[in-house]
């Protein structure tokens, strides 16, 4: 394993499940935002881009797992930085449980300027590091969708916000993921999500929740504010 990485444990409790007892995708994700948040701090660069007045900005992210999580489960999280590509930042991830390695992730990171709201590379902030690449490394890239169809509409409230005023990265997902149809196909569950953050969407945004394909016919969600998609989701489902 890299020599610069952080654990941690959590434990899947009644918020983190869905009607079926498992983890709904917005509770893999909000863990991966924990830790990896957790583990900027630690290594001392949270304080260096604030003192750039910067924010973090998660762009995508991709996870796959073996099977479900399940409700009160306790699931250990491992992450490390991976490299620096130009203006991006990538962080991988792994799942394990009592019964082994059950996942893994990769999450592609940008800083922002807090006035601005242009890119600051990290390497013009003073961050740097050796890469810590593990196996295969994936690269995350664009979502193409065909044929996208509208579902619903869904208002942005109060409880979706986060502390930039903006749609929570988790709650984006809970978002998506209502469009997806597993109330009506309780035999499925998410093994593969991918999620790109496209464009900030603010409090009172009407979002158009619209289904598609994407590559290998899996299934593609977007939300759109007009024709703008602002968060795009594409799914890999599996038989329970």
């Amino acid at each position: 394993m890299p020599q610069c990485q952080m654990s941690k444990e959590y434990a899947l409790d009644i918020g983190h499940i869905d009607g079926r007892g498992i983890a709904r995708p917005s509770a893999v994700i909000d863990f991966m935002q924990d830790l990896a948040t957790r583990h900027a701090g630690e290594m001392g660069l949270s304080e260096k881009v604030m003192e750039n007045n910067g924010f973090w900005v998660l762009s995508r992210l991709k996870y796959r797992l073996n099977r479900p999580l399940h409700s009160y489960e306790t699931v250990r999280l491992t992450t490390w930085p991976r490299q620096i590509k130009g203006a991006s930042w990538y962080r991988d991830f792994t799942f394990e449980a009592e019964d082994g390695v059950i996942g893994s992730a990769v999450t592609m990171w940008a800083i922002v300027n807090a006035e601005t709201h242009r890119l600051l590379r990290p390497k013009a902030l003073g961050i740097s590091f050796e890469d810590q690449i593990v196996g295969e490394p994936e690269m995350l890239k664009a979502i193409h969708a065909e044929h996208l169809q509208p579902c619903f509409d869904r208002v942005v409230r109060y409880s979706d916000i986060d502390v930039n005023h903006h749609l929570n990265n988790v709650k984006a997902v809970d978002i998506l993921s209502d469009a997806f149809g597993l109330e009506d196909d309780e035999t499925r569950w998410v093994s593969q999500m991918q999620v790109n953050y496209l464009s900030e969407t603010t409090c009172g945004t009407t979002l158009t929740l619209a289904r598609g394909t994407g590559a290998d016919d899996a299934l593609c969600v977007a939300a759109l504010d007009g024709e703008r998609e602002n968060v795009q989701a594409e799914v890999v489902f599996s038989e329970l």
